[in-house]
């Protein structure tokens, strides 16, 4: 998880507040599955979704971090979807803890 973090803030390093924001949308994604894993409405999200891409999407290594925490392309790749029984609150909470740790630390990825 932390090497495909910072594979994203190396694509875009030119951009620090674009990866920044990706980095905290990824960090709500992740929290809102952990906070409410039975809530569908968190757990699938619409690749074509303009906020999305704009966020996270059109970044090289943002739906990779997503399924690397168990989210998968369904229906014909038209959404990300993890499956209430793929929903694993300890993988969630290591990708928060990374994230955080990406956000806060200012030479995250730099070294």
């Amino acid at each position: 998880m932390r090497e495909c973090l910072r594979a994203l803030k190396q694509n875009h390093k030119d951009d620090d507040a674009k990866v920044k924001r990706a980095f905290q949308t990824l960090l709500t994604f992740a929290g809102n599955v952990v906070k409410n894993p039975d809530e569908e409405k968190f757990r699938k999200i619409r690749l074509s979704n303009q906020s999305f891409q704009e966020r996270v999407g059109a970044l090289r290594g943002g739906i990779e971090f997503l399924e690397l925490c168990g989210f998968e392309k369904i229906e014909g790749g038209e959404f990300l979807f993890l499956a209430r029984d793929k929903v694993d609150i300890a993988v969630l909470n290591s990708a928060g803890a990374e994230l955080d740790s990406a956000i806060k630390n200012p030479f995250f990825g730099v070294l």
